[in-house]
């Protein structure tokens, strides 16, 4: 499969063009305010041309989230031209860097191996692929970051824990009032689910409990769940062992609350 085209094309010139701007903007004569920028300094603007750049998405508004999302290139150029001058990375490096792994975590795509057409199965694909390029001992957990919103925090290592096959929320989780309706719209059941969410936060706050504290530290004591299980697996991932392995070793590293 060819690498080029020419969208491609077109797409290299503008990003080579844009980061000519931010070196001028940083060079001697140029902009006081950009050129003393720092990555720490940058730091929340960073996050919040995120925030701003998801809330372009819900709005379901192309143009905000094209102006957006060029928010974000702009940073990454920024961290980049600030690297670069520091004898670090720079823009090419860091293109390099992200299309050699995109390339390496899809054999399936840009290599020998058959193609693949199930979501779930490359899934598994792009995981193994991680833990072959750390030595064989990489966490399915591992690459979270705890300082994003305990809600999304604890979503993703519910989603991590589910595809690894282990016996939880079902056998640990409270009973839920919370459930599908048949022919519900999306729309629909993300407002009743939004409209549930708020109610349990709610109820948690009357008892004087902070819920993103709570929800936090809840999703921390799975995340060291998932870890003590893998070293308790050792050498062997945790998808690879069969049900009732899994079962058996998830339930040896469970402390008791």
């Amino acid at each position: 499969m060819s690498l080029h085209s020419e969208q491609a094309a077109t797409a290299g010139k503008a990003f080579a063009e844009l980061a000519a701007v931010v070196e001028q903007l940083r060079a001697p004569g140029g902009c006081p305010w950009d050129a003393e920028q720092t990555h720490i300094s940058l730091r929340p603007n960073l996050l919040e041309e995120t925030y701003e750049a998801l809330e372009a998405i819900d709005s379901g508004n192309p143009k905000n989230l094209e102006e957006e999302l060029g928010d974000i290139i702009i940073q990454i150029l920024f961290h980049a031209d600030i690297a670069r001058r520091e004898n670090g990375f720079d823009a090419a490096s860091v293109c390099d860097s992200i299309r050699e792994k995109m390339i390496r975590r899809h054999p399936h795509v840009f290599g020998d191996e058959e193609s693949i057409d199930d979501s779930e199965k490359v899934m598994d694909l792009w995981e193994d692929r991680k833990r072959v390029e750390s030595g064989g001992n990489r966490s399915i957990v591992a690459s979270l970051p705890v300082a994003i919103p305990a809600l999304a925090y604890s979503s993703s290592i519910q989603r991590r824990v589910m595809r690894a096959g282990l016996p939880w929320p079902e056998k640990h989780a409270m009973p839920l009032a919370f459930g599908s309706i048949e022919g519900e719209s999306t729309e629909d059941g993300e407002e009743r689910a939004g409209e549930y969410l708020m109610a349990v936060a709610r109820q948690v706050h009357a008892a004087g409990i902070d819920a993103e504290t709570a929800l936090r530290k809840a999703a921390v004591s799975l995340r060291d769940h998932v870890v003590r299980a893998e070293d308790a697996a050792g050498e062997k991932p945790l998808t690879a062992l069969d049900d009732a392995e899994r079962s058996r070793i998830w339930d040896e590293t469970e402390i008791d609350g």
